[in-house]
């Protein structure tokens, strides 16, 4: 019996509302679309689904990763028989010099509780200007030294 889902289809760390996707589950099969197309089909041996945060499941299909964000995940966990992931602790908020106030006190906070505020302060580090490449300037640059140090050695030669 297959069963079909509405909802939004992400790629990893993509933010926003996603695409609107149709998931449809049966036994044998797994069917991603979206509007009249047909992302794919995958057979039960190549997909894997795992709970994510906020009702949010991973998708892994053919060994690419995506994130769906079913309409009903209480529907879509119970029907997939993956469970809901666990509700993730709210972040703690830092004490500011006008503000006391806090999530929690020092006193109530576990050791989990610092993990969990150190990891949701964690940031990835990127240069929105670098693509990944050597840049311009650096290749002008060591085009200019090689050329400085052919002469000299040419120089060098007929001196010696």
């Amino acid at each position: 019996m297959t069963k079909t889902f509405t909802g939004a289809v992400l790629l990893p760390g993509e933010a926003g509302t996603g695409l609107d996707a149709t998931l449809s589950l049966d036994p044998e099969r797994v069917t991603l679309t979206a509007g009249d197309s047909q992302l794919g089909s995958w057979d039960r041996a190549d997909y894997l689904i795992t709970p994510e945060s906020n009702g949010a499941f991973g998708l892994t299909l053919g060994g690419e990763t995506l994130l769906f964000r079913p309409d009903s995940p209480a529907e879509f966990s119970s029907t997939s028989a993956v469970p809901l992931a666990e509700p993730q602790a709210e972040p703690l908020v830092r004490k500011s010099k006008k503000s006391k106030a806090s999530a929690k006190s020092r006193s109530d906070m576990t050791d989990d509780d610092y993990v969990d505020a150190a990891i949701a302060g964690v940031r990835p580090i990127k240069d929105l200007n670098d693509d990944g490449g050597i840049s311009r300037g650096f290749v002008t640059i060591m085009g200019i030294a090689a050329g400085v140090i052919s002469i000299a050695a040419v120089v060098t030669a007929a001196l010696a």
